[in-house]
């Protein structure tokens, strides 16, 4: 029976044992998509066959790759990018295990370790950069200070290391706000990826929402008495032991069911005149959500309006514009859970 060998931490992510030591990566990242292939590469004590298991980021194994008796010394296995059924992997962070004779490296037990400092900066044009000493996960928000949240540019995306610029339209979710005339605050959040996990990019083709539940795949996530909360001196994010496919945020639909409309179908209230706004959640989102606790905020021109502390689907809010100037105003909704994924929706009326 194999035995998981303690991993030895000799400078940054070099991890050996008493028959192979791994080779730290030039580059975490690349595109099965476009044919290319990644090299794992590692030195061996002895000759001996080698093994090395892929998993999601959930723990699912979706590949083995098998060498032949290789020779003591430098050496390689590649990976194409796809699974063992041959299909191209979805853009992720996919981790390893590799076993050689009588030892398992198994990275899975690193990673998960807050980034501090991330040295971000947002420059005139409103792109966001930030610098990552490994391979992270990154959360991205943008909101207006003190108030709604308007849009999640990066959620728990995996990034190489490195500096990594940004880009973004400038505009909310819903395409419907101008957030550079705002006074708008960016949030940027990261925690390390498990050593020696191998980032997939350019799928465009089939997401990994779409793959996890083509595959029946499982959340294969470690128990909350297993989860530890810091290593060493550095605390462990609560999202590094999140299901990937339920740290998604929650998809909304705002509507102003008994109003009447323009001619571009943008809803019409009476100052004064009490109506009411519906909020649902798509159905896979709910199913989630409805595991813990959530709030309802409603916020009409980015100023807080109305607030439902313990959330539900669907929802009412009785809403009265009294006050509100003749013209066009912005409805957010924003739905927080207490576990950290946050659902926005906006929307435009007006008033006569």
């Amino acid at each position: 029976m194999k035995k998981i060998i303690a991993l030895v931490l000799l400078g940054s992510y070099l991890f050996a044992g008493e028959i192979i030591e791994m080779i730290p990566y030039k580059n975490s990242e690349f595109s099965p998509s476009l044919n290319e292939k990644f090299s794992i590469k590692f030195e061996l004590k002895k000759d001996t066959e080698v093994e090395i298991d892929i998993y999601t980021p959930d723990n699912n194994l979706i590949r083995s790759l098998h060498s032949k008796v290789l020779k003591k010394g430098k050496n390689s296995i590649e990976w194409d990018g796809k699974d063992s059924n041959g299909t191209i992997v979805p853009n992720e962070a996919y981790n390893i295990v590799v076993k050689a004779d009588k030892e398992i490296l198994d990275f899975r037990k690193t990673g998960g370790e807050i980034v501090k400092d991330l040295q971000s900066h947002v420059d005139k044009q409103g792109h966001i950069s930030y610098r990552l000493s490994k391979p992270s996960r990154v959360l991205v928000r943008v909101g207006v200070e003190n108030s709604s949240m308007l849009r999640v540019i990066s959620n728990w995306i995996p990034k190489n290391r490195g500096k990594v610029l940004q880009r973004w339209s400038m505009r909310d979710k819903d395409n419907i706000v101008d957030i550079s005339k705002l006074k708008y605050a960016v949030s940027v959040s990261a925690f390390t990826l498990c050593d020696y996990s191998i980032i997939t990019n350019n799928n465009k083709k089939e997401n990994y929402i779409s793959y996890f539940q083509r595959n029946k795949l499982k959340c294969n996530t470690i128990p909350n008495e297993k989860q530890i909360l810091k290593r060493g001196d550095r605390g462990i994010s609560k999202h590094f032991y999140g299901c990937r496919i339920q740290e998604r945020d929650p998809r909304l639909e705002l509507k102003i069911p008994k109003a009447k409309t323009d001619k571009q179908d943008i809803p019409i209230l009476s100052n004064g005149k009490r109506t009411l706004i519906k909020v649902t959640m798509n159905p896979e989102d709910e199913a989630i959500l409805e595991k813990v606790k959530y709030e309802v905020s409603f916020f009409v021109d980015f100023e807080f309006s109305s607030e439902e502390e313990l959330g539900y689907m669907p929802i009412s809010w009785n809403f009265n514009p009294n006050g509100l100037k003749k013209g066009k105003h912005i409805l957010t909704v924003n739905v927080s859970s207490f576990s950290g994924q946050v659902g926005v929706k906006s929307l435009e009326f007006l008033v006569e």
